[in-house]
């Protein structure tokens, strides 16, 4: 639905019309209640339509933005003072707190522009010859997909795609479908930590020892894990890993993060072109030219704002935003939950639809009868909306989404 369309349709309506949803079992907030108020109060959605697409990005709360525009304003001030005697200091204290939230060493870790990049840096800097194998899954995100192929059609590389069932009956079962994909001519397995098209969360840990034990490396996609789920790189024993900053972390728009493990670190080419460093220093990833380092510092904030949330605190609302609605409408007929159910294979993203429904029209229902804002997925493994409540997402929001789902039901009928 175009934009017009959506915006139309907030100015018929000022307010969303409640319906009489069926009765069913919502999640609790628990004890919690003023604590998520005053998060919500952090940040300053527009008011025309209610998100729940927090997935392609979060903009930042109000601490993290100020912080932005005062950095901004500061560097424009100093000019190329900045640039050439002050920005170091200033990126390497990024860095380290990213360094530090991530659980890796600050050797391991450089500040990238979005995951698309970080993983770029990675598919197309190691080190494959013709004839070599890469695995990947029919679930991962198009843009990594299409940096495989281009491999595959420069340098000759064989390309294995592993079918992911979205409800899985164990760990055993994911595990077991990449590892029998694997040869003797694998080299690397790309995984993506949490699917962008249902929120499936999958056992990277257990992957990566499987791989680790076959002599095979693996990249792991956590544009949607980082400050979503609660872990420590270190304990994912992966070898690679990129992740977008201004997803879950909230940091300001075109931040994002590459880990390559230490040892990994000079047999990984660099995507810009650095012969200065040293082949084992991390730092040579980061040559991309003149970019906005108040995003940068502004970091700091988005990093502070995350801990004093806590990251369990963190992962166990964002998952209780999900179960929420999910739960309430899972035994409706004609629904389709595209989500595992099991609370440690999800988090806040979901994805649900509606027999015989295309995803798009349900999107636009959604939109423009009750100004939600979801997206519609129609892809080969699943079809339906992917329903992304946020860190600054109200209980409300998600209850308004139970009742819009059951107009929908009676308007698809």
């Amino acid at each position: 639905m175009h934009h017009s369309a959506l915006a139309a349709a907030a100015l018929a309506a000022s307010s969303l019309a409640p319906t009489r949803a069926r009765a069913r079992p919502l999640a609790v907030e628990g004890d919690d209640a003023a604590f998520w108020r005053s998060v919500e109060a952090s940040f300053a959605p527009a008011p025309d339509f209610l998100n729940l697409e927090y997935g392609y990005f979060c903009p930042s709360p109000q601490p993290v933005l100020e912080a932005d525009v005062r950095e901004a304003r500061r560097i424009v001030t100093r000019g190329s003072h900045y640039m050439r005697n002050e920005r170091r200091d200033a990126y390497e204290a990024s860095v380290q707190a990213l360094a530090d939230l991530a659980g890796a060493s600050r050797e391991e870790v450089v500040i990238t522009r979005n995951t698309t990049e970080s993983m770029n840096i990675i598919l197309q800097g190691i080190d494959l010859s013709p004839g070599d194998e890469v695995v990947y899954s029919n679930q991962d995100y198009g843009s990594m997909v299409q940096a495989i192929r281009q491999r595959t059609e420069r340098g000759g590389i064989v390309p294995k795609q592993v079918d992911l069932p979205l409800h899985p009956a164990g760990d055993a079962e994911i595990v077991g479908r990449f590892e029998a994909a694997i040869t003797p001519r694998t080299r690397l397995l790309h995984v993506t930590h949490m699917i962008n098209l249902t929120g499936q969360v999958l056992p990277v840990r257990e992957i990566c020892a499987m791989a680790r034990a076959r002599g095979v490396e693996v990249a792991v996609d956590a544009a949607h894990s980082f400050a979503h789920i609660d872990f420590a790189i270190r304990d994912l024993d992966c070898d690679y890993l990129g992740t977008s900053l201004h997803k879950w972390l909230c940091a300001p728009l075109g931040l994002g993060m590459l880990y390559v493990k230490q040892d990994k670190i000079d047999r990984l080419w660099p995507l810009m072109g650095d012969m200065t460093r040293d082949p084992g220093d991390i730092r040579k990833f980061e040559r991309m030219g003149t970019r906005p380092d108040q995003h940068v510092i502004a970091l700091r904030e988005a990093i502070r704002f995350h801990r004093e949330i806590g990251a369990g605190r963190k992962e166990a609302r964002l998952r209780l935003l999900h179960r929420r609605w999910a739960d309430a409408v899972r035994e409706w007929p004609r629904i389709v939950l595209n989500t595992p159910t099991e609370p440690h294979r999800h988090g806040a993203v979901g994805n649900v639809g509606i027999e015989g429904v295309a995803p798009v029209a349900l999107a636009d229902f959604l939109a423009e009868r009750h100004r939600l804002f979801t997206v519609g997925v129609t892809h080969p493994a699943v079809r339906g909306i992917r329903v992304t409540p946020g860190v600054p997402t109200p209980l409300w929001h998600v209850d308004r989404f139970v009742e819009a789902m059951d107009d929908a039901l009676r308007h698809f009928a």
